[in-house]
């Protein structure tokens, strides 16, 4: 199961040196009880949350998860949080590889907005996609026995972890 994440940094980590650029965060406002809760978290995310320059989200319950681990840079973050029975991985991303030249359509600008949140499925992974602040993210459960558990055979157990992502930092 841990190859696959590492495998996954890899190709992140090669990405990121592949041309294009960063998207400009807008940023949430403020939240003076988001930084009193930041000095709970696991060591791994108080590092990450100084280095990281875009919104970072997890589960609210799997915030003090003593398990969770980060990689973190200042355009791209992974946090695995390994569950019984599977490992829960996030990735919030700023980076680019092409931009769109010319005026965008609005109608497009608008679909893109409104995207629906889509759940797909491959080599026993269930994943999904979606975009906040500007920012890229990925959600996704690798179960150890994705024939047989619920979590990964519905959307219900994802789409549960998208509904309750929490903001925990993140800098500008």
């Amino acid at each position: 199961m841990m190859y696959r994440f590492f495998i996954l940094l890899m190709f992140v980590s090669f990405q990121l040196h592949a041309g294009g650029g960063v998207l400009e965060v807008e940023w949430p406002k403020a939240n003076r009880e988001l930084m009193k809760q930041q000095q709970s978290y696991p060591k791994a995310l108080q590092k990450a949350l100084n280095e990281v320059k875009m919104p970072i989200y997890l589960p609210a319950s799997e915030m003090h998860n003593k398990g969770l681990f980060m990689v973190a840079n200042p355009n791209y973050y992974t946090a695995s949080i390994p569950l019984e029975g599977a490992l829960l991985t996030i990735s919030g991303d700023r980076t680019f590889q092409e931009k769109i030249q010319g005026k965008q359509d609005p109608v497009l600008k608008k679909r893109m907005a409104n995207k629906a949140l889509e759940f797909s499925r491959e080599e026993g992974l269930v994943m999904t996609t979606f975009n906040r602040h500007n920012v890229n993210y990925t959600l996704e459960l690798e179960c150890d026995h994705p024939q047989v558990d619920a979590r990964c055979l519905n959307d219900e157990f994802l789409y549960g972890i998208y509904r309750e992502l929490r903001l925990v930092g993140g800098r500008p």
